[in-house]
């Protein structure tokens, strides 16, 4: 059996991107709506930082992606550990392999 690790994130850029060495790290914020216990709808925004690590890639969403923009990343979750002061602090990155933007091409931001 073939296994997947697929995070599909499709959303609003919620700062500038961010370079950090040779990865751009990119804010995104998507939105739900759902109906509360009561029967009022309550919308919540979640906020997913995602991790460019390709090169490429990394110049054209320095280059390109800008607050606001509406923005599609496919990513994969990885899991990871390192010490500090002797402590085991664990992360999880979502790291895009395929990132672009939905804005209409030609479109001023």
């Amino acid at each position: 059996m073939r296994s997947t690790n697929l995070f599909i994130v499709r959303g609003y850029v919620g700062q500038d991107p961010k370079q950090v060495g040779r990865a751009a790290k990119v804010s995104i914020a998507t939105n739900r709506r759902f109906q509360d216990d009561l029967g009022d709808w309550k919308e919540v925004t979640d906020w997913v930082t995602v991790t460019i690590l390709n090169d490429a890639t990394t110049k054209w969403v320095m280059a390109n992606v800008r607050k606001g923009d509406p923005v599609y990343a496919e990513c994969r979750v990885s899991e990871g550990s390192y010490e500090k002061d002797g402590r085991t602090i664990y992360t999880t990155d979502i790291i895009a392999n395929v990132f672009d933007s939905l804005a209409p091409r030609g479109a001023d931001a």
